[in-house]
């Protein structure tokens, strides 16, 4: 006479996975933030999708953090990969205005076609 597990409540609430920015902290909606990934081959791209194989880490939308992450080298700690050269800062800098210039504009953040989507290392 085995027991019956009936549910109780209704409909559960979806999990949604929570990430952190590595610059400022701030906690968010893993589809909230931009995450950066590291490659096996030692490149840093940024991954739209969310799903790429590598060591990853989180970058909200505002350049502020962008610049704060370079500036800490808390990428790289994150990352744990060499010392960012200067292009590879300039890379990312550029990337984050072309996403302030995206949002200003009413464009899709994740288009192709508008921004770089790979930082060599």
């Amino acid at each position: 006479m085995g027991q019956i597990a009936h549910k109780q409540g209704g409909l559960r609430a979806k999990h949604v996975p929570q990430r952190t920015c590595i610059a400022c902290r701030r906690t968010d909606a893993k589809r909230g933030l931009i995450r950066l990934v590291r490659t096996p081959e030692g490149r840093i791209e940024v991954d739209t999708t969310g799903k790429r194989n590598g060591r990853g880490a989180y970058l909200c939308h505002d350049p502020a953090c962008w610049d704060a992450a370079i500036k800490r080298r808390a990428l790289e700690r994150s990352l744990r990969v060499e010392p960012l050269t200067p292009e590879n800062q300039r890379d990312l800098l550029a990337y984050s205005r072309g996403l302030t210039a995206a949002e200003a504009h009413g464009a899709d953040t994740n288009t192709a076609e508008e921004l770089p989507h790979a930082v060599r290392v």
